[in-house]
């Protein structure tokens, strides 16, 4: 199966999840995009696949190679698989939100329009955390190079995801522009618009990481070891 292929499906996948979800709404009033619904179960899903890839891509890396695990790049894989484990985790049992008001909690803070979102700045030092992840380990991906596409526009949705989030995480800011009315109406389309980013961000690591994997097979098909 090919990358393009690959792209193809997902990208149809999600197409179609999102369409279903918009339609459900409109003709039926539920809301398919809450963290119960089906584009965060879709979400998970997409998150254990790219960790999948990148522990298949670890494994394939480790039986070209002979040095110490803590002595071998290849190890940012395993970091990687485990890192997305953590964000299916964090997507299902909403990891981020408890922090949040654990924070609150525990230093006994007052909400404010801005520690009410401390959830959305969790969300972007994740974000954060994986670029810089792949910043140290430059030079086990530089031999990607060609899936580098992906993962900017992954990357790309991902971020402005997050502004979108902190946009309606109160019914603060849009009231100041619109009518309240109008404000309601549009934050619940402005969060159907973030949690579509959200997967179709996931679609770009999914084509990234399986161009990866399937470029590290045919290495070690053309180098076989022993």
């Amino acid at each position: 199966m090919t990358s393009r292929l690959v792209f193809f499906l997902v990208l149809s996948l999600n197409l179609l999840a999102v369409s279903a979800g918009v339609i459900i709404y409109i003709y039926i009033g539920v809301d398919s995009f809450t963290e119960d619904g089906f584009i965060t179960k879709l979400s998970v899903f997409q998150l254990l696949v790219i960790g999948w890839l990148s522990y298949n891509i670890f494994r394939t890396q480790r039986i070209q190679r002979r040095s110490s695990l803590w002595r071998d790049s290849s190890f940012v894989w395993l970091i990687i698989a485990l890192g997305f484990l953590f964000l299916a985790v964090d997507e299902l049992f909403l990891v981020h939100e408890n922090i949040d008001n654990f924070i609150h909690d525990v230093f006994n803070m007052e909400e404010t329009a801005l520690t009410d979102r401390i959830d959305d700045f969790l969300v972007g030092l994740y974000g954060l955390a994986g670029i810089g992840v792949l910043f140290v380990f430059r030079d086990e991906l530089k031999a990607y190079r060609e899936t580098f596409v992906f993962f900017v526009i992954g990357f790309v949705l991902f971020f402005v995801m997050i502004p979108l989030d902190m946009l309606i995480n109160r019914n603060d800011i849009l009231p100041l522009i619109f009518e309240q009315e109008h404000a309601s109406i549009l934050s619940i389309w402005v969060a159907f618009i973030e949690d579509s980013l959200k997967v179709f961000a996931e679609v770009f690591f999914v084509v990234g990481f399986f161009a990866i994997l399937q470029k590290s097979k045919e290495a070690m098909e053309e180098n076989p070891v022993g």
